[in-house]
């Protein structure tokens, strides 16, 4: 009796896990667009008063900003000052494909953080500026989306490994 009901603990346990597990992905993704955000507002902090070159501005970014981001954007400038050959866009694009499997994002907020790679390093001070607020705006639309569906799924899926659980002890038993 005592080894039914332990085995039925870890079926519910583990079938809870899981649909925790899937709901931490959609807050996981918030809270990237959430630290990408800080890190485009840290990029002008650099450029309109720091004065900072790209691959310094990054390296002092990549610092300030948890993994995966942070780790992104030290990832691009060391291929920035590695790489002398290598536009600003090659080097964003490298580094995104290195961290691609941890950031985690949306079909839509990989293509933003791909766009993003067309605004490095591209024209001058001014319209650099312009197109980082207009994907600021997006990544706050992305954002807004983000929370959405994770209001939307975090109890779904937790309910759901939690009910899927009990019915497999309620089949077995």
């Amino acid at each position: 009796m005592y080894l039914k009901l332990l085995g039925a603990f870890f079926i519910v346990s583990a079938a809870y896990t899981y649909g925790y597990g899937i709901s931490l992905k959609y807050r996981k993704r918030v809270l990237l667009l959430e630290e990408l955000l800080l890190g485009l507002e840290m990029f002008l902090a650099e450029v309109n008063y720091g004065l900072t070159p790209l691959p310094q501005a990054f390296t002092h970014i990549g610092r300030r900003l948890k993994d995966p981001l942070g780790r992104l954007f030290s990832d691009a400038a060391a291929l920035m000052l590695k790489s002398r050959g290598l536009s600003a866009r090659e080097c964003w694009k490298k580094a995104l494909k290195k961290n691609y499997d941890a950031l985690e994002l949306s079909r839509e907020g990989m293509e933003i953080m791909d766009r993003l790679g067309f605004v490095w390093g591209k024209g001058d001070k001014s319209g650099q500026l312009n197109q980082i607020a207009v994907i600021q705006e997006l990544l706050r639309q992305a954002l807004r989306e983000a929370q959405n569906e994770y209001r939307r799924n975090d109890k779904m899926w937790k309910y759901l490994g939690l009910l899927g659980g009990l019915t497999m002890v309620i089949f077995l038993l």
